[in-house]
């Protein structure tokens, strides 16, 4: 009897503590197969949040980023949606006393990366991706290659102009002098008929608004301004564009304006990868004239080259500018025209003779090429508002306009190669894409647009990159008194488009 009770309870040991271990490998088990669980539910709600991206951004702009506000302003929005999502399908409609319980104790936002942050580097990734497959850098290259050659003989255009200009300066208050002793002693002579100088032809027709000149007959452009006041490019500091000199009367104001243009031309073409993306995704994506997307603005690309409220001043101002691109390529080929040369040197003399400055013929001659060069671009900017292109070297074919007029006395025929209007926007846009106030002023178009189907939407709130941590708890099964440590799983999602 004694050695039957010793084995009932070596027996009752030794199954209990079988029953131990079978008990703690299931427990164990349990919380393995928790976890893999949580790791499953974890990546499908980190999916779930992603598929949270505005529609219509991507839709229309082809860009990935969602409002983790959800129109509310504040983030606790997607936090309270990532939990929300966790405790639905971990605990589906099981019973607090299933076989796997658990309870979501906290989910934070940590870090977040906004539409506007370092400079717009999720923007600019995201454009730069969606153009590879576009050939941009291949759609710059030629124009590129071709304002480099440009620019080297703007410059040498620039200084043939201020070396003689200087030798000229040197002598004409010297001659002047002279000049005026010789006529002190002469007798007094008929007035000298009166001469119609192109510079005053070319500022009459100036009053009349730029484009009133440029654009077709009947077209019309809209004046009413945009509250642009609250946008995200208010953020960027921005210098006033440098005033040009369309009177034409002073020689080293040309001489300025020659030398800038082939800097310009010269810094444009350089690390074309990001440019020439910026340039292609604003042409194709944006309004401009002669090409209208459903926007609220028609001039949306001069929007965002020019910053002004309203797109009759946008229009007018990119169109300028253009004039003043055309107009170095029309001065280079005017010097090397001896006949046209020779015509404005005639028509210098009489000017100078009629306002009695002999001395100054020859700079008045520089002068009158420049507002000939200007008057020809005035031209050429109106055929690229009827659809033309405009050839890439200037030749005497393609030369339209008189010099004593202004006017077109002969119609050259179309250029079947060159640059049209969405090129100019292109050169004109890489000139300014190092300027983060460009992609500021995209974001004021795109949340414009985007307000007229959500009022709630603000650009500014828009996040391409985030990440949310937590801990959840695996309920225990068996026991109360536990380490909790060993039921609780700690997570951090980073999310990115």
């Amino acid at each position: 009897m004694k050695n039957k009770g010793q084995t009932t309870v070596l027996f009752s040991l030794i199954i209990s503590i079988l029953l131990l271990f079978t008990l703690s490998a299931l427990e164990v088990g349990r919380i393995y197969c928790g976890k893999m669980k949580l790791r499953a539910v974890l990546h499908s709600a980190h999916s779930s949040i992603l598929a949270d991206y505005n529609r219509e951004l991507f839709e229309r702009y082809h860009l990935l980023f969602m409002d983790p506000t959800y129109g509310t302003g504040s983030c606790a929005m997607v936090e309270e949606k990532f939990k929300n999502y966790l405790e639905a399908s971990l605990n589906g409609e099981e019973s607090a006393e299933g076989l796997y319980s658990f309870s979501v104790e906290e989910v934070a936002l940590s870090s977040y990366s906004t539409i506007t942050d370092n400079h717009m580097r999720l923007l600019k990734k995201q454009i730069m991706e969606y153009e590879k497959g576009a050939g941009a850098v291949n759609k710059l290259t030629e124009l590129g290659r071709r304002a480099a050659d440009t620019s080297r003989q703007i410059e040498k255009a620039g200084e043939h102009t201020e070396r003689n200009a200087t030798t000229l300066s040197e002598n004409t208050e010297e001659a002047a002098g002279e000049g005026l002793e010789d006529a002190s002693k002469e007798e007094p002579s008929e007035e000298p008929p009166k001469v119609e100088d192109p510079r005053d032809v070319l500022k009459n027709s100036l009053s009349l608004g730029l484009l009133t000149l440029l654009l077709p007959e009947g077209a019309q452009v809209s004046k009413e301004p945009q509250d642009f006041s609250h946008g995200p490019s208010k953020a960027y500091s921005v210098l006033a564009d440098k005033e040009k000199d369309s009177d034409f009367q002073d020689v080293s104001k040309l001489v300025t304006i020659l030398g800038d243009s082939a800097k310009e031309d010269q810094n444009t073409f350089t690390s074309l990868g990001e440019k020439a993306a910026f340039c292609v995704y604003v042409t194709d994506h944006f309004s401009h004239q002669g090409v209208y997307k459903d926007s609220v603005m028609h001039c949306e690309a001069e929007y965002i080259l020019k910053g002004k409220d309203n797109d009759y001043d946008n229009l007018e101002a990119v169109l300028s500018d253009i004039i003043w691109m055309r107009m170095p390529v029309n001065y280079i080929y005017l010097l090397q025209d001896v006949e046209k040369q020779s015509e404005a040197l005639t028509l210098a003399t009489a000017i100078c003779s009629a306002t009695g400055t002999m001395p100054m013929v020859e700079i008045v001659k520089y002068l009158l090429l420049g507002c000939w060069s200007y008057g020809e671009s005035i031209y050429e900017v109106r055929m690229l508002m009827h659809g033309e292109k405009l050839p890439f070297i200037k030749t005497a074919m393609d030369w339209n306009t008189d010099l004593k007029t202004l006017k077109t006395n002969n119609q050259a025929a179309s250029a079947t190669v060159g640059m049209d209007y969405d090129d100019y926007l292109k050169v004109m846009l890489a000139r300014k894409e190092s300027k983060d106030v460009t992609y500021g002023r995209m974001l004021d178009l795109i949340e414009l647009n985007l307000k007229q189907g959500d009022e709630k939407l603000t650009v500014v709130n828009l996040c391409g990159a985030f990440s949310i941590q937590g801990m959840i708890r695996l309920e225990p099964l068996l026991v109360k008194d536990r380490d909790a440590s060993v039921y609780e799983h700690y997570f951090q999602e980073d999310f990115a488009y």
